[in-house]
C-alpha cells in the first residue's frame, strides 16, 4: 500500500528538516564546488566534486548519493545505473577509501583530509561531435549530479570546462552567472564559465544547453527572458515561436503581478521533421520542451502549460515537493491540482490574453472533455488516488489509466465555474491561486498542506462546498459539466452514434530502469487480460517491430479483429501471445454557447473568459 501523505506529521518533517539543518551547520558558509566537462566524442560528461573544511577527525565519512528521480517527472529514473569511474582523493590527490553500500550512495573515508574531491562519468550523456569537433551538449541536473548527504542546503560554484576542440561553445541556463559571460560567434570559446547556486535544489533544477545554439531574446516583466533552439531548427518559424514565449509570459506574469525569476530560459529541441510537440518539463527558471518542428497551438499550450509552473509547483506547492527527498520519491494527492490545473489556467489565460479566440478555447475543452469521458478509468479513480499513486504506474501520467493532467483540468474548469456561480461573481479560482500564494510566502515558505486546497476554496469564498470538493476530486463521480458549463452559458453536446475504436487494453511503457518497452497497464476485461498479458512484461516485439516507436505504431494502427503477434519476455522466459484487437465506443462532445443564455450567464462567460 502507498505511503498516504494526509496523515504525515508536518511536525515530524519539519523536525527532520531542523535535525539535518543542525547536521549541516558547520558547514553553512562552505561552499561546494562542481568541476563539469563534457566528453562529446565519447557521450559523456565528467564531474569532479570538491568538498572542503572538513573536521580533521580521522572518522569523517562523506556520503554522496545520485537521485532516483528528478522534480517534475514523477518516475524512478534510477538516475545512479549511467554512473562509472567514480573514484575519490584528497585535495592533494592522494586516493582515499571508496565504499558503495546501495545503488545511489558512495561513501568516502576522508581519513583527516581538509577537503576530499569525488570524480566520475555519466554516461549515455547528451553531447555531441561532429567529424571530432564538439558541437553541442545538454546536462539535466539530477541526471548529472550527485549530492553529499545532509548539505543540499550549502551553497555551490559551477566550473562549467569547454570542451577540447570546440570552435563554438556558448552556454544557456537559468543559473547566477560569475562574473561576466561572453557569447561566441567564432574564434576561441572561453576555457571555463562560472555560475553559482544557494542550494543543491536550485542547482539542479537549472538545466544547461551548451555549444551550438540559436537564441532569441525579449523582456517581459522587466526581467530577460531566452528563447534556446538547439537540435535541427532550420525550418522552424523561429518569429513564431518567440512571439509565443513572448505573449504567454506578459500574461501569466501580470495574473500574478510580476516575474519570480532573475531571468528565465526556453529551451527547445527542434527538428526539420513534422512533430505535435511533445511534453515539457518545469524548472525554477526554465524549461525544457521537445520535439518542436511545426511550431502550432499544441506547442502554444505546452509553453503556457509550463511557464505557468513557475508559480504552481514550483511554488505554490505540495508540502512533500521541496525541498526535496531525491531517494524516497514524496508522495501528494495534489498532482492533479499542480499538473492538471496548470493545464486549465495555460490554456485559459492564453484566451484572456488573446493567443487563441474564444471559439478556439471552446474547442480546446470539446477536446479535454472527450478524452475524459471516453476513458473508462474515470469510473475506477479518483483524480487524488492518480496523483497519489502515480508512483505506482511510475509513468508521470497518472495511476490506473486515469491522467490527472486532463481530470484536473476538469476539475479545475468545474471548481471555476462553481465557485463563480456560488458566490454570485465575487470570487473565482484565480482567488484561490493567488490566496495559496501568499500562503507559502511567494514560494519562499513551506509549502500547503494535503487539505489546504479545499480549506482556501471555502475561505475564498465563505461557504463550506467541502462536498462539491469531495465529489469533483475525490470520488469517481462523473463531472457535472452539463450544469457546471450551464453557469457560463454554454452547452454540451454528445455526437451520436458512436465511432467504433479499436481497443488493445494494453498500456505499454518505456521501462526507465532497463531500457526498453514494457507492459505498464492491463485494462481489466480487456482483449490484452484475455490475450494473458500482465503487467511488468517486458515486450521484446509486436508484430515483429522491435523499436519503441514501431511498437507503438501497430497498436495505433490496429483494427478491431487483427491478431497482434506480441513477443514478451516474464522472469526472464521469453513467450509468444497473440492479442486479439477488441473495440469500443468513441464519443465526440462539443461545448458551444448556448444561443438561449441569459444577462446572468453571459455575465460570468465575459467576467470568466475576460472578454
Amino acid at each position: 500500500m502507498p505511503f498516504n501523505p494526509r496523515f504525515t506529521s508536518r511536525s515530524a518533517a519539519l523536525a527532520v528538516a531542523a535535525a539535518a539543518m543542525c547536521s549541516v551547520q558547520a558547514h553553512a558558509d562552505s561552499t561546494i564546488k562542481y568541476d563539469v566537462t563534457p566528453l562529446a566524442e565519447q557521450k559523456q560528461v565528467q564531474v569532479a566534486i570538491t568538498v572542503d573544511h572538513l573536521s580533521a577527525s580521522k572518522d569523517v565519512t562523506v556520503r554522496f548519493q545520485m537521485p532516483v528521480w528528478m522534480p517534475g517527472a514523477y518516475f524512478t529514473g534510477n538516475f545512479a545505473t549511467g554512473i562509472s569511474g567514480v573514484t575519490a582523493a584528497t585535495s592533494t590527490g592522494k586516493a582515499l577509501k571508496l565504499t558503495h553500500p546501495d545503488a545511489n550512495t558512495w561513501e568516502v573515508g576522508a581519513n583527516g583530509a581538509n577537503g576530499i574531491k569525488l570524480t566520475y562519468l555519466v554516461n549515455n550523456a547528451d553531447v555531441e561531435a561532429v567529424a571530432g569537433v564538439p558541437r553541442r551538449g545538454h546536462i539535466a541536473g539530477p541526471r548529472t549530479y550527485m549530492y553529499v548527504v545532509d548539505r543540499k542546503t550549502s551553497p555551490i560554484r559551477l566550473s562549467l570546462h569547454t570542451p577540447v576542440g570546440a570552435k563554438l561553445w556558448n552556454v544557456a541556463t537559468s543559473l547566477d552567472p560569475v562574473g561576466a559571460q561572453v557569447t561566441t560567434t567564432g574564434g576561441t570559446p572561453p576555457a571555463t564559465v562560472e555560475y553559482s547556486a544557494p542550494t543543491y535544489d536550485v542547482f539542479a533544477d537549472a538545466p544547461i544547453e551548451m555549444g551550438n545554439f540559436l537564441q532569441e531574446t525579449f523582456t517581459a516583466a522587466g526581467k530577460p527572458h531566452y528563447v534556446v533552439m538547439y537540435g535541427d531548427y532550420k525550418n522552424v518559424d523561429k518569429a513564431k515561436l518567440t512571439d509565443y514565449c513572448r505573449r504567454v509570459a506578459e500574461t501569466e506574469t501580470a495574473f500574478f503581478g510580476g516575474a519570480p525569476f532573475e531571468r528565465y530560459v526556453f529551451e527547445f529541441a527542434c527538428t526539420s521533421l513534422g512533430s505535435r510537440g511533445a511534453g515539457g518539463l518545469e524548472h525554477l527558471g526554465s524549461t525544457e520542451i521537445g520535439t518542436v518542428g511545426t511550431v502550432n497551438d499544441t506547442v502554444r499550450s505546452v509553453i503556457a502549460h509550463e511557464f505557468f509552473h513557475l508559480w504552481n509547483v514550483k511554488r505554490i506547492r505540495p508540502f512533500v515537493l521541496g525541498p526535496f527527498n531525491y531517494v524516497d520519491p514524496p508522495h501528494t494527492a495534489n498532482l492533479w491540482w499542480s499538473e492538471g490545473v496548470t493545464s486549465y489556467y495555460g490554456d485559459l489565460l492564453s484566451e484572456r490574453g488573446g493567443l487563441n479566440t474564444r471559439e478556439e478555447y471552446y474547442k480546446h475543452l470539446s477536446q479535454e472533455i472527450t478524452s475524459l469521458q471516453n476513458n473508462p478509468a474515470r469510473l475506477a479513480v479518483s483524480a487524488d488516488q492518480a496523483s497519489l499513486r502515480v508512483w505506482d504506474a511510475n509513468n508521470s501520467q497518472g495511476f490506473g489509466g486515469l491522467s490527472y493532467y486532463t481530470k484536473g483540468e476538469l476539475v479545475g474548469l468545474c471548481l471555476d465555474l462553481t465557485i463563480r456561480h456560488e458566490t454570485n461573481g465575487a470570487h473565482n479560482l484565480d482567488d484561490v491561486m493567488k490566496a495559496l500564494f501568499a500562503q507559502v510566502k511567494q514560494g519562499k515558505g513551506p509549502g500547503f498542506e494535503e487539505d489546504d486546497i479545499k480549506r482556501t476554496i471555502n475561505r475564498i469564498t465563505g461557504k463550506n462546498l467541502s462536498d462539491v470538493y469531495d465529489a469533483f476530486v475525490r470520488s469517481t463521480e462523473e463531472l457535472p459539466f452539463d450544469r457546471c458549463l450551464g453557469y457560463a452559458g454554454l452547452k454540451l453536446t454528445r455526437k451520436e452514434p458512436p465511432v467504433k475504436q479499436a481497443e488493445t487494453g494494453l498500456r505499454p511503457q518505456f521501462d526507465r530502469t532497463a531500457g526498453g518497452m514494457m507492459v505498464g497497464e492491463v485494462i481489466p476485461g480487456s482483449a490484452a487480460e484475455a490475450a494473458g498479458l500482465k503487467a511488468g512484461d517486458r515486450i521484446t516485439s509486436i508484430n515483429g517491430n522491435n523499436d519503441r516507436r514501431a511498437i507503438g505504431m501497430a497498436m495505433f494502427a490496429s483494427h478491431p479483429g487483427d491478431d497482434l503477434k506480441v513477443e514478451i519476455t516474464r522472469g526472464g522466459t521469453p513467450q509468444t501471445l497473440t492479442l486479439k484487437v477488441g473495440s469500443r465506443d468513441v464519443y465526440t462532445y462539443t461545448v458551444e454557447a448556448d444561443s438561449a443564455v441569459s444577462a446572468a450567464q453571459s455575465a460570468v462567460r465575459d467576467a470568466w473568459l475576460n472578454k
